[in-house]
């Protein structure tokens, strides 16, 4: 059995509504007002100092510190997670009992910090199912950078041939793709053609469509 990596953010957890809320309380310290639609089609994926930097940098604000505002929607973000139960992605509780029965190590490659990923897992009761847990916060680069996956299919000992990653963004796509991975897409946050173009082997739906008679001979 191969090794699985998800993303966590819309392909485990429907969760970019409650990042949003957290950045729109944080770009307001600013008097900025976001737009949902780009956060989702534009910002998605690519990581808080990414999204820190761009949305402040054109809006011309120069003088802050991004670590400490990213620590800041951290922060947020928590706060907003504890008066909410997050929803998961159709299907993943099944398909995860699935992988324990049959066997197959596990780990999440997320953009969002590892203190975000913890709580996330926490909320929907799976913190301890994990082989591994890679952030976006110890690797170079975020996606579509390969880093985030490469590091997980180390940390796993299992070679990036081997492993097959979950992905909701055309940029995780592009970087599993990139890391030497296969790569399921859900269309749960971007388009069929978006996910098509970067470069996905399969375009689901969702965990239901999944069918491990075709996941082993990926």
């Amino acid at each position: 059995m191969k090794a699985f990596i998800f993303d966590l953010d819309g392909t485990i957890v429907l969760s970019h509504p409650t990042h949003f809320e957290a950045y729109e309380k944080l770009f307001d310290d600013f008097g900025i007002k976001w737009d949902f639609d780009e956060f989702n089609d534009v910002f998605v994926g690519t990581g808080s100092p990414n999204i820190i930097r761009s949305v402040l940098g054109r809006n011309n604000i120069k003088d802050f510190d991004v670590k400490a505002l990213v620590n800041k929607k951290i922060d947020y973000f928590g706060q907003i997670l504890k008066g909410k139960k997050l929803k998961e992605v159709n299907g993943f509780f099944e398909f995860l009992k699935e992988i324990n029965v049959r066997g197959g190590k596990k780990a999440i490659a997320s953009g969002s910090s590892k203190k975000s990923i913890i709580e996330m897992l926490k909320n929907i009761g799976i913190s301890d199912e994990f082989d591994e847990i890679v952030s976006g916060e110890e690797v170079a680069a975020p996606k579509p950078a390969p880093y985030i996956f490469i590091e997980a299919a180390k940390r796993l000992g299992v070679a990036p041939a081997d492993c097959i990653v979950f992905e909701d963004t055309d940029f995780g796509v592009e970087a599993a793709k990139s890391a030497g991975m296969k790569c399921i897409a859900f269309t749960t946050t971007s388009d069929a053609k978006k996910l098509q173009a970067a470069g996905a082997d399969k375009i689901l739906k969702d965990y239901s469509e999944v069918k491990f008679e075709w996941l082993e001979s990926f």
